[in-house]
């Protein structure tokens, strides 16, 4: 009897050992993102992306999905999307010229899809799996503070020029890149600080300029991200 229990016990640990689901799921994961995702998302090395590839692309790169997000964001995300990204993925294909300048057409920006939960759990498995920037992710050491908000909109505007692309409060700053109003929820804070210091380790052919920020300038930009998504 104490030998069957010792057998149950070990056999439970192993179901629950990390790494277990997602192995036994694998197949039926690549399956579902192949068939529900692939269309727009690409999975693959983008080391050697040539600029028309990159400019072909319908939406971002899961290709370092693991070393991106927080789990439990992309999870509940993938369940009930809401839009990232203002001007769609590349605002370029989305404008329209208006008497009063050039907007962006929602109209030509398509909804994300939605899954249930269980194809949430399975997805969200698989794109975590996928790390193969860890090595940029392992040198930084993020502490998320806070900092003055009004200075932090200053910085964040006016002296980064971060506004000029991105949103740090709903339909206030730029379309042409994801808003970072929920960023700290959405993204994994060692990302943020590694995309901010060298975008092009991250992507070759991003439209991210590389601003050349030292620690400290990072660590500012990290704490008004943190302050704005309370």
């Amino acid at each position: 009897m104490k030998k069957s229990k010792i057998l149950l016990l070990s056999t439970l640990t192993l179901l629950n050992a990390p790494g277990f689901a997602q192995n036994y799921d694998q197949g039926k994961a690549e399956q579902l993102f192949s068939d529900s995702c692939s269309a727009c998302h690409s999975i693959g090395d983008n080391s050697n992306i040539t600029l028309i590839k990159r400019l072909q692309e319908k939406a971002p790169t899961l290709y370092y999905a693991g070393n991106k997000f927080n789990k439990t964001w992309l999870n509940n995300w993938l369940t009930s999307p809401v839009k990232i990204r203002p001007g769609g993925h590349f605002f370029m294909n989305n404008v329209k010229v208006t008497d009063d300048g050039d907007v962006i057409d929602g109209s030509k920006i398509a909804s994300h899809m939605t899954v249930n939960k269980e194809q949430a759990s399975l997805l969200t498995s698989y794109l975590m799996a996928q790390t193969p920037k860890s090595d940029l992710i392992a040198l930084e050491k993020v502490t998320l503070g806070k900092t003055n908000r009004t200075l932090g909109e200053k910085d964040f505007h006016k002296f980064k020029g971060c506004g000029s692309c991105h949103q740090d409060e709903d339909g206030y700053g730029g379309e042409s890149g994801p808003e970072l109003y929920s960023a700290i929820a959405r993204l994994q804070p060692e990302f943020i600080a590694s995309y901010t210091r060298n975008p092009e380790a991250w992507d070759p052919k991003t439209l991210m300029p590389n601003k050349h920020l030292n620690d400290n300038s990072i660590k500012k930009l990290l704490n008004y991200l943190n302050v704005i998504s309370q």
